[in-house]
């Protein structure tokens, strides 16, 4: 254990991570590991009862923190609350333990389906909010479904007794109960999340994971026409696809800034979900992803913000887009990257997180993790700009084998 105190400690990892952005050298490399799971594996919690047991989540959290001693904080925040998920009714999301019988250990799962059809795209350009109210949530939220019978013109076109009259249905009863059931179980979720956060400061581990949001195109694709259904639309309905992601980028940076302003937190992340390799071509990348995504990064630039941007999948053909920012300005975090060309494209250029496969910390012998570690600060470290992070966050992993790869970090990191 450090004899510094948790000042001292912050100071010196946010350093780190500074020094990493502005590309610059440090005395060593800043371990950026992130957990999901893992502490709750770990500590003998199941996943259906850290979503449940926030106190018992946020004991398991400061275990691994005390004794792997990352460079940065992970809090219970990236989770979620099971009760708040099961009393909103929430139809796009499996959760471990759930009443649809998902197991108590596996991971939350998204379930893709489309909540704009593809001839509603007027209708939603026309009136955002109205079709928010009257389609999104019912498609979304059982506790919402009532919504979508509400006759609103009657509301304001009838007397003064119209409204208190339609929405005191007693439909809108049973779901206002739940609505105010699940407001007071989120924040003693919320609470929790604080309680973490603050214990994380105090102990000397800096977040920088500020909030997070999805790009444009992957807010069209993820959240209202699905997979399938964007797809065709890139070649059936290009103009409304890009209507779309012109009226998404400016929803993304907006939640962006204000995340910023609430938390204080200069870091915010995009998870970029549909733009990997092979999944859209270039040209469709360049045309339909890229401008969106650059437009946010920019954005937050000239508000002090420090973008993340979270490349999923492989994204060794889209480095050239990449590169195409102010330098010392981004961060970006790979999942899958070839590091040479990565180190090539954008050393100097953005600072590189990640790439590091979880699937040799989880799978692989302590020598081939030793060597994979060496291999990769031999490649990214020299001149500065790398933190050491995985490919993702870390679930199922041998605790020797996440023993080994620290001690690996902290050898092979240092300058």
């Amino acid at each position: 254990m450090s004899d510094k105190t948790g000042k001292q400690l912050y100071d010196e990892r946010s350093g780190l991570i500074d020094d990493a952005l502005c590309l610059r050298e440090s005395s060593r490399v800043a371990n950026a590991v992130r957990v999901n799971y893992f502490p709750f594996y770990e500590y003998g919690l199941s996943i259906a009862d850290a979503m449940t047991d926030y106190d018992k989540a946020t004991e398991a959290y400061m275990r691994y923190h005390r004794e792997f001693q990352p460079d940065i904080g992970c809090s219970i925040a990236s989770q979620y609350s099971a009760k708040v998920l099961e009393m909103f009714g929430v139809k796009c999301l499996r959760w471990p333990g759930d009443a649809k019988g998902l197991d108590k250990n596996a991971p939350v799962q998204f379930v893709e389906y489309a909540t704009l059809m593809e001839d509603e795209y007027d209708e939603f350009f026309d009136d955002p909010a109205g079709f928010a109210v009257r389609k999104w949530l019912p498609r979304v939220f059982e506790v919402f479904e009532p919504l979508s019978k509400i006759d609103y013109v009657a509301a304001i076109s009838g007397s003064y007794l119209a409204a208190p009259n339609i929405f005191t249905s007693p439909e809108l009863l049973d779901s206002y109960r739940r609505l105010l059931a699940a407001a007071e179980e989120q924040q003693k979720f919320f609470a929790a999340c604080g309680r973490c956060s603050a214990m994380l400061t105090e102990e000397g581990f800096p977040s920088i994971s500020g909030g997070g949001s999805a790009t444009a195109f992957d807010m069209l694709g993820d959240s209202l026409r699905g997979t399938f259904g964007m797809m065709p639309d890139l070649l059936e309905q290009p103009e409304n696809v890009k209507r779309a992601c012109e009226l998404f980028v400016k929803l993304q940076i907006a939640q962006s800034v204000a995340s910023y302003k609430r938390s204080g937190n200069r870091y915010q992340w995009v998870m970029l979900h549909k733009g990997f390799d092979n999944f859209i071509g270039d040209e469709t990348y360049a045309e339909f992803y890229w401008p969106y995504l650059r437009q946010w990064i920019m954005a937050l630039i000239d508000e002090g913000i420090v973008p993340v941007v979270f490349c999923e999948g492989a994204y060794n053909t889209r480095l050239k887009y990449l590169a195409d920012v102010p330098k010392g300005k981004v961060i970006y975090l790979f999942e899958e990257i070839d590091i040479y060309e990565a180190k090539k494209t954008l050393g100097g250029t953005a600072c590189i997180m990640g790439g590091f496969p979880e699937f040799t910390v989880s799978h692989g012998t302590k020598e081939q993790i030793r060597d994979k570690v060496k291999e990769y600060m031999d490649v990214l470290a020299p001149g500065g700009g790398y933190i050491f992070s995985l490919s993702s966050s870390l679930d199922l992993c041998p605790r020797e084998n996440l023993e080994t790869l620290f001690e690996a970090v902290e050898l092979y990191g240092k300058k």
